[in-house]
Formats: structure tokens, C-alpha cells, sequence
């Protein structure tokens, strides 16, 4: 028998974001930024976006994880 209070949902969060912040799937509007064809107008994408094309020094991933080498 597992905790009554033990709950299992999808969740959704930002790898630029310094902190990771768990948001479940069913929680996130509709016209979040993040899920439209317009995230590229996020201030927090365009400032990784700008970190990853001056390169990153690791070869490999940039300072917050993401990785920079093309497949």
C-alpha cells in the first residue's frame, strides 16, 4: 500500500529558468509563451539563445546545462 497523499502528474518546467520550478501539464494557459510558435520572444530564451552562439567554453554544454553541440 502506498502514502494516500503520494501523487503522480505530468510537469512541465523551464531549463533556462535558474530554478526549476515543477509545473504540472494541466496547469499551464494555453497562450503560455513557452508553448506557441512565439516563444522566441521570451527575454530568458533570447538570453540563452545569445550565450550558446557566442559559444560555450565547455564544448559541450553552456552554464545552465543546455546542451550546445549540434547532432
Amino acid at each position: 500500500m502506498r502514502c494516500p497523499f503520494f501523487e503522480e502528474v505530468l510537469v512541465a518546467f523551464c531549463r533556462a529558468y535558474p530554478v526549476k520550478k515543477m509545473v504540472p501539464s494541466d496547469r499551464i494557459q494555453g497562450d503560455c509563451i513557452c508553448t506557441c510558435e512565439t516563444f522566441n520572444d521570451c527575454l530568458l530564451f533570447k538570453e540563452v539563445m545569445a550565450k550558446m552562439e557566442g559559444g560555450a567554453s565547455d564544448g559541450g554544454t553552456d552554464s545552465i546545462g543546455v546542451d550546445t553541440q549540434q547532432r
